[in-house]
């Protein structure tokens, strides 16, 4: 075991880190479930009844295999906003390990080091690891399967050890892949990145197709075979229900009227340029997403990425021309694979023209973004190596350089984020108090809640157990309802306006009770009939 930590120390401390980042105070940090994450348990609640299937429709649609998870954690721990973040949290952090061996097999070891250290602590991916959503399993699985393919492509295949191997590597990537499906739409531009990247690969090879044919055809059926039994019962779903297949995406489009202005080309162009933009200046301002307006990369990292991005690039082209010539490097095809993931991974959130920069529909880029942060810091470090002559002088650069990461990091989200009411609100926190308070009292023809149906889904999840125990109320029309002695009104913090109406139509409501979060913000009214 000593010998294991001291060979593996620095991964080690990098996965210590991304279970400081992901994990502590989650049970506060958030501390509420927002509607579509609720909405999500409202699935889950189909889970647990025995509804078993692979697309839930509410919502405009969702794939299911984030909710099987968060059904063993609420079938362990019940029902609440952290037993569904430590779900996401997990995926995220699996992620940076995932991340660590692809890195490794594609680069080396210390570029590899340098992405999952930028990912383990990264605002962006902290944020959106910490938000239970099901497209915290994109990047995983994303890295899964192109792990697996490489991991197939370098072994061997004369031996009968290697053999079995490549068999097994083969059927993981077909799994993989096949589970992507389950996670959330953009997952799906790893579908036309293999298709190209194969093309290419054949057609490198186009002077002996036929042996490839005959040497590679049991490992394409074990690939099918895996593939087709992790994704045949979603694609019977959506051949049966062929209008799930799109789900939202039409309606974001920019191809969309309501959204494109009467121009396709300048919405497209103004979308790519915040898009691009949100890794070095603003990214999403949406707090579940990201820290709001913080960039997607650090000041620290973003320049050696756009340096990396602009050489991967320029790899493309060469390796259409090693293509061409039939003799492909290694080298080359990773820093290839790496900027058309990249570039692939940016096609769900260009093509929409809603909510711009848009750090979930972005979500497919975090493992290339900091693979590329990485390459492009060990590409300098070579260089800073090669000129100075102090090794000390190097380790405290290096020091000084990962340690101004993890403190910007680290005061984004538990500094600027923990601290900012906005955030919680963006969470619905007010929604987890209410709801306790309503289990607490499990009176439900004697308890009104004035609440918008949207919202409302928070609370109807949480109160699951307890039958969802109110009456609900558009809050503009509170003021209609005919209360007896002992009725209580309840009003959450986006219905608190409407509360001023009601005390006008019920002077014989009393106020009984104010509650307020740690920022000394009115979240609940609570108001009993005498």
């Amino acid at each position: 075991m000593r010998n294991f930590i001291r060979a593996n120390w620095p991964i080690i401390l990098i996965v210590i880190l991304g279970i400081f980042f992901r994990f502590w105070r989650i049970d506060q940090l958030p501390g509420g479930l927002f509607p579509d994450e609720a909405a999500n348990g409202l699935d889950v609640n189909a889970i647990l009844n025995g509804d078993i299937q692979p697309f839930y429709e509410r919502g405009n649609g969702r794939e299911a295999l984030f909710f099987y998870f968060l059904a063993i954690s609420v079938a362990l721990f019940g029902r609440g906003p952290w037993q569904h973040h430590i779900i996401s949290a997990g995926f995220g952090l699996l992620a940076v390990v995932a991340t660590y061996f692809l890195t490794k097999r594609m680069f080396g070891k210390r570029v590899a080091l340098l992405a999952s250290f930028f990912m383990a602590v990264s605002s962006y991916a902290v944020t959106i690891s910490r938000t239970a959503f099901r497209a915290n399993a994109v990047p995983l699985l994303s890295i899964l399967t192109l792990y697996f393919l490489i991991c197939f492509f370098s072994a061997r295949g004369g031996q009968t050890q290697e053999q079995k191997k490549k068999y097994w590597y083969a059927a993981l990537s077909g799994l993989s892949f096949a589970l992507g499906f389950y996670t959330y739409i953009s997952f799906r531009m790893l579908l036309p990145l293999l298709f190209v990247f194969a093309i290419i690969l054949i057609y490198s090879q186009r002077h002996r197709i036929k042996k490839l044919i005959q040497e590679y055809w049991a490992y394409k059926l074990a690939f099918a075979a895996a593939f087709l039994a992790g994704f045949g019962w979603l694609g019977y779903y959506f051949l049966t229900h062929p209008g799930t297949f799109v789900g939202r995406a039409g309606q974001v489009s920019i191809f969309s009227p309501a959204l494109n202005n009467g121009s396709i080309l300048e919405t497209f162009i103004e979308v790519f340029k915040a898009t691009m933009l949100s890794f070095f200046t603003v990214g999403d301002l949406n707090w579940r997403h990201n820290v709001a307006g913080y960039p997607f990369l650090s000041v620290f990292i973003s320049p050696f990425f756009a340096f990396a991005l602009i050489l991967c690039t320029w790899a493309i082209f060469r390796l259409l021309k090693n293509a061409w010539e039939r003799k492909l490097n290694e080298t080359t095809t990773y820093q290839s694979l790496t900027a058309v993931w990249f570039y692939f991974m940016l096609i769900p959130e260009i093509t929409t023209a809603e909510g711009i920069p848009h750090g979930l529909r972005l979500i497919g880029v975090i493992p290339p973004i900091f693979i590329l942060s990485a390459w492009g810091v060990d590409w300098f470090w070579q260089k800073i190596s090669a000129y100075s002559r102090l090794p000390y002088t190097r380790s405290l650069i290096a020091f000084v350089f990962l340690f101004s990461i993890f403190i910007y990091n680290y005061y984004a989200y538990f500094a600027v984020a923990a601290a900012s009411s906005d955030y919680y609100y963006a969470f619905r926190s007010d929604l987890t108090t209410v709801s306790n308070y309503l289990i607490q009292r499990n009176q439900k023809t004697k308890t009104y809640l004035a609440l918008d149906k949207f919202s409302v889904q928070t609370v109807d999840y949480l109160t699951t157990e307890k039958s969802q125990p109110y009456v609900l109320l558009v809050p503009e029309n509170t003021y209609q309802v005919q209360l007896e002695k002992g009725d209580q009104v309840i009003f959450t913090q986006s219905s608190l306006i409407d509360s001023n109406k009601f005390e006008q139509y019920h002077p014989r409501a009393k106020l009984i009770k104010v509650e307020q979060n740690k920022f000394k913000e009115v979240i609940m009214l609570l108001y009993e009939q005498l």
